[in-house]
């Protein structure tokens, strides 16, 4: 399950971060990206790194750690009768989101690393990667208005609702027509992960 957990927040890295002192209450979006100690699937000492503009949040990096929940959100989507191939079949709403809690940290030096984490992260796909450096001086201005900042000391907990006991004939169905292929993708992997097509509710890692 922790392999599900990374992937989910690779492919899914904007996440509402709630706990931070801001002017409205609200949780603050942001881009975030996971970092393992080792292998994907060690979750065991894992941060993430993140950073957000200094006028969206009241920072006090000397008043220590900030106690936060964030939350990640993958595909999700209803599942129709008709998709599963059954009139009498009930329909449903799948979904995947992995929730974890953790000290929230600002640091002046993690700015800088923050965003070529990100930046990195997202451009590596492309056939030329674009790098910070390109922007010349802009980059550096910009970085005054923001600070970086790592999660650590995080549970997670993964919320995986993505079949409800199908037969495997009707699970197949409904992955090969749903109209969302992301969807379909992810009830895939976690059948895969899981060898199993129940509905789970994964307890705290």
């Amino acid at each position: 399950m922790n392999d599900l957990i990374a992937q989910l927040i690779g492919e899914y890295p904007l996440a509402a971060v709630s706990g931070l002192s801001t002017a409205d209450e609200m949780p603050v979006h942001l881009p975030l990206i996971l970092e393992t100690s080792s292998q994907p699937s060690d979750l065991s000492h894992a941060r993430l790194i993140g950073h957000m503009a200094r006028r969206n949040v009241t920072i006090t990096p000397a008043a220590g750690p900030i106690a936060v929940e964030v939350m990640f959100s993958g595909p999700q989507g209803y599942v129709s009768p008709e998709v599963a191939g059954d009139r009498g079949w009930i329909p449903t709403w799948n979904y995947a989101r992995v929730w974890a809690r953790g000290a929230l940290r600002f640091s002046e030096d993690l700015t800088g690393p923050s965003l070529e984490v990100l930046v990195d992260a997202m451009e590596k796909a492309h056939a030329k990667p674009w790098q910070i450096s390109e922007s010349g001086p802009r980059a550096e201005a910009l970085k005054k208005h923001i600070i970086g900042f790592e999660i650590t000391d995080i549970t997670f907990r993964p919320s995986f609702k993505l079949g409800q006991g199908e037969t495997p004939a009707g699970f197949d169905k409904i992955v090969s027509d749903h109209p969302d292929k992301d969807l379909a993708r992810w009830m895939r992997l976690h059948a895969v992960s899981t060898s199993s097509l129940q509905v789970l509710q994964e307890d705290p890692i």
